[in-house]
């Protein structure tokens, strides 16, 4: 019996733990199945989360299209759009060659474009049409002007250019160049694009002496050098102190006035008497800009439209080139006057109005405070003599000597304490002798030589310091001798190139105009 019921509990405790182990493989398959079920819950998550984002994409470009299409229609009801438009077509065909009709444009109240454009049209077309809006030439470019003189005067003398009418060439040259509107609808005190294309055709003479002579008057007017601020006058210095020379010179400002002189000789060369314009790109790119920019009340449709970024609007019609700053006119004529490749025709011109700012500016830079002496430092230990060409200061000179002497401890050994020590040994083994004390007598003895000895020694050693100290001495007074010849030399060597320095200088003035 007892055997049966051993076997039976361990029969019984071996399904125990069958069970268990079942129960821990089914807990197990359990975690994974939720494991995986987690992870597919996730991947689901994530991909709708990809989904709501690229449904979110679309529809935030679906909503842009809509927004553009709103303003691109709001845009095609203006009547300016449509002006625009029609005018757009016969001189697209014109550029390439190809004949064209004038359209039947209706006026835009306020809106410079449709006068000046059809009455050129009419012109450059030669349709023979004789009926129409703006069949009078003269009183249409007068009402565009009226309108807006800056874009209707730029737009005729863009047609002239690009399609060969030279009778309206010299109007608008004259009225743009007298035109006092902010220089051509740049920033106060800016040029530009357009109005500094002007001027350096007028300077080369490409318009004629009149407007040669008109541009030089309206640029000594609107250039005043007691008005320009510190920054302005370092760019005027720098351009002279740096004028065309490498950085490898050895006198680079004597080289650079003398560059300079040369430069500003050949602004002499005369202008030629008069050359016929070819327009090139900037005239055809700003024809083509005045015909697409939008009006003012249009402007604000068309920047909402750049906005968005659409490839329908890389243009930036709202942004000219033409409007654009080039610059200030002091800014610009110091980049023609310092140009060594400039034609010599805008390097004249130039010249003639900047000479007084540059001959006050070169005289500033030969004006300087005297050259600060050149010194050198010797250093000794916890001491230093500053020489010059002139040599050094004697109280530096006995200061620094002073604290060599010290550093080398030079106190002389005593021969009184040496003398008494050994006078005193003596007494001492005298005494001993006499009593009969022959062993203790003997180290007395001993005790007399020592104190000689040691002095002897510390006089050897104190006449080595002495001959230490006077080699120490004489290098410190052997480096200021050659500190001051290399103050001389380098002084020297200064005083020569400011005197290169100043005959270019001096000959450049006698270049200038008084």
């Amino acid at each position: 019996m007892p055997r049966v019921s051993q076997w039976d509990w361990n029969y019984e405790r071996s399904q125990i733990n069958a069970i268990n182990e079942m129960d821990e493989e089914m807990a197990a398959e359990r975690r994974l199945q939720r494991k995986r079920l987690r992870e597919t819950r996730e991947e689901f998550s994530s991909g709708l989360k990809q989904v709501d984002s690229r449904l979110s994409s679309v529809s935030g470009r679906i909503d842009t299209v809509l927004e553009w299409t709103e303003l691109r229609f709001q845009l095609i009801e203006f009547d300016e759009y449509a002006a625009r438009k029609e005018i757009r077509r016969p001189f697209r065909a014109l550029a390439g060659g190809l004949p064209a009709e004038v359209p039947d444009v209706h006026d835009v109240p306020g809106y410079w474009m449709p006068p000046a454009a059809i009455a050129l049209l009419r012109l450059v077309a030669r349709s023979g049409a004789a009926s129409g809006s703006f069949t009078d030439l003269s009183a249409s470019l007068e009402l565009a002007r009226e309108r807006d003189p800056v874009r209707s005067e730029l737009f005729g003398l863009t047609v002239a250019l690009c399609f060969d009418q030279p009778a309206f060439i010299d109007a608008a040259v004259l009225r743009l160049l007298g035109e006092s509107t902010e220089l051509g609808l740049a920033e106060p005190g800016e040029v530009a694009a357009g109005w500094r294309t002007l001027w350096e055709h007028a300077a080369l003479g490409e318009f004629g002496p009149s407007a040669a002579s008109l541009l030089k008057e309206r640029l000594a007017a609107l250039f005043d050098p007691a008005a320009l601020d510190e920054e302005e006058l370092r760019a005027w210095d720098e351009a002279i102190l740096s004028f065309d020379t490498p950085e490898s010179a050895p006198l680079p400002e004597a080289e650079a006035f003398a560059r300079l002189r040369e430069h500003l000789s050949a602004a002499e060369a005369p202008r030629p008497a008069g050359v016929t314009v070819e327009p090139d790109d900037r005239w055809r790119r700003y024809l083509q800009e005045l015909i697409e920019e939008p009006s003012p009340a249009e402007l604000p449709l068309v920047e909402a439209m750049e906005e968005l970024h659409l490839p329908e609007d890389q243009l930036q019609r709202s942004k000219p080139t033409w409007s654009e700053s080039e610059g200030t006119v002091a800014a610009l004529l110091r980049e023609d006057l310092f140009d060594p490749d400039g034609p010599p025709a805008l390097r004249s011109l130039a010249f003639e109005l900047a000479a007084p700012l540059l001959r006050s500016r070169v005289e500033a830079l030969g004006a300087s405070a005297p050259p600060e002496p050149i010194t050198y430092t010797v250093k000794r230990v916890g001491a230093k003599v500053v020489v010059g060409r002139d040599g050094h200061d004697a109280a530096d000179l006995e200061a620094a000597e002073r604290r060599i002497e010290q550093n080398m401890g030079l106190k002389a050994p005593s021969v009184v304490s040496a003398a008494v020590t050994a006078a005193g040994f003596a007494v001492a083994a005298l005494a001993l002798a006499l009593l009969g004390l022959w062993p203790l007598a003997l180290p007395a003895l001993i005790g007399v030589v020592v104190p000689l000895w040691r002095y002897g020694k510390a006089k050897s050693e104190h006449t080595a310091r002495l001959t230490q100290l006077d080699h120490q001495l004489a290098d410190l007074r052997a480096e200021l001798i050659r500190a001051k010849d290399r103050a001389r030399e380098a002084e020297a060597e200064r005083d020569d190139r400011i005197a290169v320095v100043a005959k270019a200088r001096d000959e450049l003035l006698a270049a200038l105009p008084e």
